[in-house]
């Protein structure tokens, strides 16, 4: 181990004699790409407190523990060998779900929750092995990676220019509830023509930015709303069902750099070409031109 590096130890001081009440749990990232507690918080602690399936005589992971460390599995550059901190968790036994499925009733604790979701460490698995849980003493050989600002998002998307951008709501809502830095500053210089698509019909909803922050400004607006943002057509939908959003995706058609030069009455015009060229007033979410 290096000499500059610092060791999960030095973060998490837990004494020899405290180990014996704590276990080290590793997870593989959530099928459904739940990495967050803000993201869905019973679908995560429902992954992370799996014992054994119904049926099943050999369970998933063993915790004889009063208290656990839990850890989701990262993937950076290709490798899977960096774990992101879920946070510290009292554990109340084992019980059984309708369905038969065995489950650890974890109760999360304040110890250590101000590295929850930011910490970041090394841990390469051995091959082979499956690992769900290691000694507590791994901690002395453990290396932390980053002690992120925020709480880790996970963006499928990296920003890769105006002509590009491409996102689900989900991963809008994700950007703009966690204040990402890189992408707030790039919505924000911008104003645009923007198209939101609606994956299950194929209707088509247009819209354009010319407030203070552009993009950023607006595209909050149907981060914080479920995705409608105000717009009356989508705001219908999403009354029916508050979970209707998901389907839509917003892209920029065309964009205009944020200056006193921008021309709010040129972008209505750029809109209502849009609109024409779609034809979204009669096939699509827009009431009027």
């Amino acid at each position: 181990m290096e000499k500059n590096n610092i060791l999960l130890s030095e973060i998490m001081n837990i004494s020899k004699e405290e180990r014996t009440e704590w276990s080290f749990c590793l997870n593989h990232a959530s099928w459904d790409g739940v990495c967050s507690f803000s993201d869905n918080p019973e679908r995560l602690l429902e992954h992370i407190s799996w014992k054994k399936s119904a049926g099943k005589k050999v369970s998933f992971r063993n915790i004889n523990t009063k208290y656990c460390l839990q850890f989701l599995g990262l993937e950076s550059n290709g490798k899977r060998d960096q774990w992101l901190f879920l946070g510290a968790f009292e554990n109340h036994g084992v019980f059984t779900t309708k369905n038969g499925d065995e489950r650890y009733d974890l109760k999360p604790i304040d110890k250590f929750s101000s590295l929850r979701e930011r910490l970041i460490v090394e841990y390469k698995k051995h091959p082979g092995d499956k690992q769900a849980k290691i000694n507590i003493n791994f901690l002395d050989e453990i290396k932390v990676i980053k002690i992120l600002d925020k709480i880790y998002v996970n963006v499928d998307k990296e920003f890769a220019g105006y002509d590009n951008v491409t996102l689900s709501f989900k991963d809008l809502k994700a950007l703009i509830d966690h204040d990402v830095d890189n992408w707030r500053s790039l919505l924000s210089n911008i104003q645009c023509i923007y198209v939101i698509t609606d994956t299950r019909t194929g209707k088509l909803y247009i819209g354009s930015t010319y407030g203070y922050d552009g993009v950023w400004q607006r595209w909050s607006c149907y981060a914080s709303t479920g995705g409608h943002g105000g717009d009356k057509e989508l705001k219908a939908l999403i009354e029916k069902d508050k979970n209707y959003g998901n389907n839509f995706t917003f892209s920029i058609i065309e964009s205009f750099l944020n200056t006193d030069l921008v021309n709010p009455e040129k972008i209505r015009q750029r809109e209502q070409y849009w609109k024409h060229v779609f034809d979204t007033v009669n096939h699509g979410y827009n009431n009027n031109y």
